[in-house]
């Protein structure tokens, strides 16, 4: 999946990921990236692997949903992220009907983009799921559905008050589901606003910090 440029009338715009990685905690990716080392293996390597595998699962999961064709991936890993997919969806979408899948929105109200990746119906109830392929289901993903659910509001007449996270683990057995609730996701919101007015703040003071030769 290409990286994908937001613009709102033509000014470009930040996405939603690269609001939250600027203030990720950094320690854990550390400790990982020192983990490898002693592997032997390459962290960067290793972290566009996982980024693959995440961008194929993405691919194949949007293909079956709109049933285009596909062909079924040769890696192994990706293999077992797929194959719980499809046992997950074969329940799931008996009793969600498909409003969009791997739809690209901005907010105007706060000026950022991001593509959200399935959004389903269950008798009045409009339901945000997002697809990951990581070893457990972290923080920024509730502040990442709440990002997402601002948008998908400003554009269409939706109410949306549950968000799914959906964890499809590189592992055989790794499977997990997470339900968050509308207070849970005005609570993740509130967050994300903060980060995103620290966002331009931020990038802001680097400009400064960046002009220092010229300081007298």
């Amino acid at each position: 999946m290409a990286h994908l440029i937001y613009k709102i009338l033509e000014k470009v715009v930040p996405s939603v990921t690269t609001i939250l990685s600027r203030f990720k905690n950094s320690i854990g990716l550390i400790i990982w990236s020192n983990k490898l080392g002693l592997e032997g293996k390459s962290y960067h390597s290793e972290l566009n692997k996982a980024a693959e595998i995440g961008t194929n699962l993405h691919e194949l999961a949007q293909s079956h949903i709109e049933k285009t064709e596909y062909e079924l991936p040769d890696n192994e890993i990706t293999q077992n992220c797929f194959d719980k997919f499809l046992t997950w969806w074969g329940e799931f979408s008996d009793e969600h009907k498909v409003i969009f899948c791997e739809q690209s929105f901005t907010s105007k109200l706060y000026e950022y983009g991001g593509t959200a990746d399935l959004l389903v119906k269950k008798n009045d109830e409009y339901i945000l799921v997002d697809f990951k392929t990581s070893k457990s289901i972290y923080p920024d993903y509730l502040i990442q559905g709440s990002a997402y659910r601002q948008m998908i509001e400003e554009k269409y007449d939706y109410k949306i008050n549950k968000f799914i996270v959906a964890r499809f683990g590189k592992d055989t057995d790794d499977f997990q589901i997470k339900e968050f609730n509308l207070e849970q996701l005005d609570l993740a919101f509130e967050y994300f606003k903060t980060l995103r007015t620290a966002f331009d703040q931020d990038k802001a003071l680097n400009k400064i910090m960046k002009e220092r030769k010229k300081w007298k």
